[in-house]
């Protein structure tokens, strides 16, 4: 699969490292200092390398602030059948945005790493997070739409707790 990684920070470069072997994979960042670093992976350094790159996943791995302002950068330099991705946390907006995309999109999220992760060891590395997290997610939360299965399980698993607590 030809993988695109847009922003090279910790987690765009744990994403490269880790796929790299298995896909051709390319990495784009404004800031080309960032691909210094980046092995066995296509650099990109220009918007209209990545329509040359004609990615068929395009992962979406900058920082909250700057998410939806790069998706608008970037997509027209990339294939209506190019599937779009974004490190999966609770962020607002982008569900409508992916909609109003008219590609195909999947949530991502690595469950550990790039800081924990040794790449070497990804096989000893578990992958489910306890209930007890969901608890403290739901006690910070407001409830809002978030993208991705998982969100969604989480609130409607809280929503049947508080339901039965309340009864």
């Amino acid at each position: 699969m030809r993988i695109c990684i847009v922003g090279a920070g910790k987690m765009g470069s744990f994403l490269a490292d880790t796929m790299c072997l298995l896909h051709e994979v390319a990495i784009y960042d404004v800031d080309v200092r960032k691909l210094q670093y980046v092995f066995n992976t296509r650099r990109l350094t220009s918007l209209e390398e990545i329509r040359e790159f004609n990615p068929e996943l395009l992962i979406n791995a900058v920082t909250l602030k700057y998410t939806m302002q790069t998706f608008e950068e970037v997509l027209p330099y990339v294939s209506d059948r190019c599937m779009l991705s974004y490190i999966a946390s609770v962020k607002t907006g982008l569900l409508e945005f992916y909609k109003r995309s008219g590609r195909p999109f999947v949530s991502t999220h690595p469950m550990f790493g790039p800081t924990f992760a040794h790449l070497n060891a990804l096989s000893q590395k578990k992958s489910i997070i306890p209930f007890v997290s969901t608890f403290v997610f739901a006690a910070v939360i407001k409830h809002q739409d978030a993208p991705g299965t998982t969100s969604k399980r989480h609130m409607n698993y809280l929503t049947r707790i508080r339901k039965n607590v309340n009864d």
